[in-house]
């Protein structure tokens, strides 16, 4: 952090995140915020992801790209600070096939590889050095099966369903791999193993997350640790 000239208090970096839904938007507030801030950046309020082209209209979900190109762009225009920073937090679940052409696919980003490609595609579609896409791969909620011990503890009542859901992802090093199959996506495992998970699921997730902790979800899932690593690193330089 550098200090300000009148040797005042330390002026932090800022990042604004462009979530896809209130899951995301409630771990940017509550678990992203704080530890980002102690590495000197200001989290900004996060941004819902646009889903029309009326800035009123409806926010939330990764389905319009139109709309979305074109809000991210009205946020790089309305705030030049070069200290400022863009990232999304989008998953790739469902997502627009046309983000899907812009990287030269046909089928649904499976691999790290070509999650890696849609994300270059994502970031060159703009031109603006402050923006860094990221997307989760496959869901958000599969950051919450890297500590199946954790999401016993919050769920407690269904420990039968959480155990079978520890036995049928155990071939899993990676929670990031598990494959969004319209039913084996990581939130339809969760609400297979937690009934009704589904419709606390924002506030749920945070719970998880928190008990699990960010480095325990950290060291097993490495593009999300990638991710928080290059906002980290960016604090020092």
């Amino acid at each position: 952090m550098e200090q300000k000239p009148d040797g005042g208090p330390a002026v932090s970096k800022r990042l604004v995140v462009y979530c896809e839904g209130q899951t995301e938007e409630l771990f940017v507030n509550r678990l992203l915020r704080p530890h980002l801030g102690l590495h000197g950046i200001k989290v900004e309020r996060p941004i819902l992801a646009a889903t029309s082209h009326d800035p009123r209209g409806q926010r939330g979900g990764f389905v319009n790209w139109e709309a979305i190109a074109f809000d991210l762009r009205t946020e790089f225009a309305q705030d030049a600070d070069p200290e400022l920073r863009f990232t999304t937090l989008l998953d790739t679940y469902a997502m627009p096939k046309v983000v899907l052409t812009l990287a030269g696919l046909n089928a649904p980003a499976g691999t790290q590889t070509e999650v890696e490609a849609v994300e270059q595609a994502i970031a060159g579609h703009f031109n603006e050095p402050r923006f860094k896409a990221y997307l989760q791969r496959h869901e958000l909620e599969a950051l919450l099966l890297a500590d199946i011990a954790a999401l016993g503890r919050v769920f407690h009542r269904h420990t039968t369903g959480i155990a079978a859901l520890g036995a049928t992802i155990s071939g899993f090093s990676n929670p990031e791999d598990i494959n969004h199959g319209s039913s084996t996506h990581p939130a339809a495992r969760l609400e297979t193993a937690i009934p009704g998970y589904g419709v606390l699921k924002d506030s749920n997730a945070y719970w998880v997350l928190a008990e699990a902790g960010l480095d325990g979800v950290r060291s097993r899932c490495p593009r999300f640790d990638a991710w928080l690593s290059h906002w980290e690193n960016w604090a020092s330089v």
